[in-house]
């Protein structure tokens, strides 16, 4: 079955779905929207693109005016709320940028439209993808580091050069929702812990020309074991640093310890009953295919939609807790 795919919004990782379509049988790009010309202006030189590629300036002109199947958003933190809820009322499958909603009142909305509809929505959680983590993932299944004790995280990365939307609250979700999505999603997902509590605290301490944009998080969970969670965010990595993150997962167990560092390059794990052994990787997967495999009804979405809508309330409870400072219930 041909699947007609629309794009709406270049201002996060749309590269995602445009570096695969090319290698996904009948799969074309009908369609892109974002408000900026000049970044349209590009679109005829993708591998993904072909003659009959249209662009737009304008999203709900395209949905009007395009047959698509599915819709990948990769807009602003604002907009995307609106622009799930309109695609899942035409009964269009959406691959949608983090966190689902800017707002936790939206997120009631986007889950009524999706609910019923028949159509797969998913979230570009592509950390789940890494070998390191699904590895991670896997040894902890068997059990291999006994009872999850506790499980830290670290996501830092250069600030570089920010678009005006991500300095302003007005359109951009803030470093918790943004980056802190992965980080937490990463314990979800390897250790199988479900959260119940959060406490956290953020700021901008060193870069007054990034805004309203935070450049730094820290992060406190209760897991609904009885264990503990800890996660940190920055935009404070040196532009010197030979790679542009710093991503590192530590999972403790009653029987051991596996850890994750250089960016998901290498996964060690330690037990009680053998020393420091580094795991053998797999190959990376692809989030694009499995969401194509899923839309068509042959295999399941690796980040349905129940997981997305759990971890945008997270985060946006998590960010609620660091604005108030008090610790918000999971």
């Amino acid at each position: 079955m041909p699947l007609s795919v629309g794009i709406v919004g270049l201002k996060g990782h749309q590269g995602v779905a445009l570096n695969a379509i090319p290698n996904l049988p009948d799969v074309r790009l009908a369609a892109v929207c974002d408000d900026d010309e000049a970044a349209l202006a590009g679109v005829r030189h993708w591998p993904s693109a072909h003659e009959h590629t249209q662009t737009y300036t304008n999203w709900g002109q395209m949905l009007e005016r395009e047959k698509l199947d599915l819709v990948v958003e990769a807009g602003t933190d604002d907009q995307r709320a609106g622009i799930l809820v309109e695609c899942l009322k035409r009964g269009l499958h959406v691959l949608a940028e983090k966190p689902l909603v800017k707002e936790l009142a939206d997120l009631a909305r986007v889950h009524e439209a999706w609910h019923g509809s028949g159509r797969q929505l998913s979230m570009l959680l592509t950390m789940r993808f890494e070998p390191a983590y699904r590895a991670m993932k896997e040894i902890i299944a068997t059990g291999a580091i006994g009872a999850v004790c506790q499980a830290g995280v670290q996501k830092s990365y250069r600030l570089g050069q920010r678009p005006a939307w991500q300095r302003d609250r007005r359109t951009f979700s803030g470093i918790i929702p943004f980056i802190g999505t992965h980080a937490l999603d990463l314990i979800r997902f390897t250790t199988g812990r479900e959260f119940t509590q959060v406490m956290a605290y953020q700021g901008n301490t060193g870069h007054p020309e990034i805004g309203d944009m935070e450049d730094h998080a820290c992060l406190a969970l209760r897991l609904d074991n009885g264990g503990s969670a800890a996660a940190r965010l920055d935009y404070c990595r040196p532009a010197a640093a030979p790679t542009h993150g710093d991503d590192r997962l530590r999972i403790a167990g009653s029987k051991g310890v596996i850890e994750s560092l250089a960016c998901g390059q290498t996964v060690t794990l330690i037990t009680q009953e053998e020393g420091p052994r580094e795991i053998k990787l797999g190959p990376p997967a692809d989030q694009s295919a499995n969401f194509v495999a899923a839309v068509r009804g042959e295999g399941q979405c690796e980040a349905p939609a129940e997981d997305c809508f759990r971890m945008t309330e997270v985060v946006l409870k998590a960010r609620e807790a660091a604005r108030t400072g008090v610790p918000a219930a999971l």
